[in-house]
């Protein structure tokens, strides 16, 4: 090789030299790039995929070049990320796309592809880079954000029905006290038309009877929550009621009302719970003290244990006959008594050792059991 020879090829050896380190320098900061890196070449086929990429798939360089990376595209995904890709590529210009791509562990992740046109020196097309990060957390996050909000939007929602609910079931029972207030003034009305004693008392009774169902819905109205109310309110509210309603006079009977505890109450309870009552209050004022007697009717709420409730009527009047049973006497007041304490699954105990004695008890924890009674016309003793 003559010296002209030699130096000319001197200079080409070193140009390959430093394309190899660059080549070598290149793939060493691509293996060790945090992110999946990938190239493709003027055909559109992938040439190249870094570590990263390959560690991420479970899979030799082998297996990913050309188009066979497109074997780990969800199937879903597939046919969206072709379309993006080969747009791109022919138009040349930069694309993103989100895929799931699956991992080696065979979960399918999703990955944020970003891809951008390569060029020689001499500025001729060269292919595509792209690079693609695992963005799975992320879109969970995402995820978890808006059922988070739409969750929060629905709760709202809720809140809004649940307070047009209340707003309406607060008018029912308004209306519904009005409807009843008219009732017990029709039936005062008729009472005093009437000449007979026994029809006069029945209708006495059937208005007493309004009226305490009246006031459980004016309590239900004037409650914050109108499906509840609290019942030491209305044993004590119905009991001054009717105190004030027997217009005893002179002072010869006293009431005496003693309540205890916080527990509320729903309308279901309350009503059978307020009628029992008004029979058992307006039976004492009626019958303990005849001929002008002076006594005392107490009124007693307790829980003696949690979730039963005990509420007694008791008098020190002339007490109630051997001879009257709950039930089987043909007495409007005791069925009335007894179907209402079936109803919200309670217990009555009558005790006339001294007066009269009436104890009814239910739990809370117990489910209601529908009853009424039959027709009936005697009073209750």
């Amino acid at each position: 090789m003559d010296q002209a020879a030699a130096s000319h090829a001197t200079p080409v050896s070193e140009l390959e030299r430093r394309a190899l380190e660059s080549e070598k320098r290149f793939r060493t900061m691509a293996d060790h790039s945090p992110v999946l890196l990938w190239m493709a070449g003027t055909n559109g086929e992938c040439e190249f995929f870094n570590q990263r990429w390959l560690a991420f798939t479970g899979r030799a360089l082998e297996q990913e070049v050309g188009n066979a990376w497109a074997e780990g595209v969800h199937p879903e995904d597939f046919q969206a990320c072709m379309h993006t890709f080969l747009n791109a590529f022919v138009a040349r210009r930069d694309f993103s796309m989100e895929y799931r791509l699956r991992r080696f562990d065979g979960e399918y992740r999703w990955i944020y592809d970003q891809g951008t046109p390569r060029y020689e020196p001499d500025g001729t097309f060269a292919g595509f880079i792209g690079s693609c990060v695992d963005i799975t957390e992320q879109r969970r996050a995402q995820q978890a954000l808006l059922v988070n909000a739409e969750l929060a939007a629905t709760l709202r929602e809720q809140a809004a029905v649940a307070r047009e609910r209340e707003i309406l079931l607060r008018e029912v029972h308004h209306r519904v006290k009005n409807d009843l207030q008219l009732i017990s003034s029709i039936l005062c009305l008729q009472s005093r038309r009437l000449s007979d004693p026994r029809s006069i008392a029945a209708l006495e009774d059937c208005e007493s009877r309004v009226r305490a169902v009246a006031m459980i819905h004016e309590l239900m109205y004037r409650s914050d929550k109108p499906s509840i109310i609290p019942l030491a309110r209305t044993v004590k509210d119905l009991a001054l009621g009717l105190f004030r309603i027997a217009d005893m006079g002179g002072g010869l009977i006293k009431l005496e009302v003693h309540v205890q505890g916080d527990r509320t109450i729903d309308v279901e309870r309350a009503i059978p719970c307020a009628l029992m009552l008004n029979e058992l209050i307006t039976n004492a004022f009626k019958h303990a003290f005849p001929d002008g007697r002076a006594g005392t009717v107490s009124i007693l709420l307790y829980e003696p244990t949690p979730g039963h409730v005990v509420l007694a009527v008791a008098d020190d009047g002339v007490g109630m006959p051997c001879d009257v049973a709950l039930a089987g006497e043909g007495c409007l007041g005791w069925r009335l008594i007894e179907a209402l304490a079936d109803q919200i699954a309670a217990t009555v105990v009558v005790d006339r050792s001294r007066g009269t004695r009436v104890e009814i008890g239910f739990d809370f924890n117990r489910s209601l059991r529908p009853s009424w009674p039959d027709p009936g016309e005697s009073e209750l003793r």
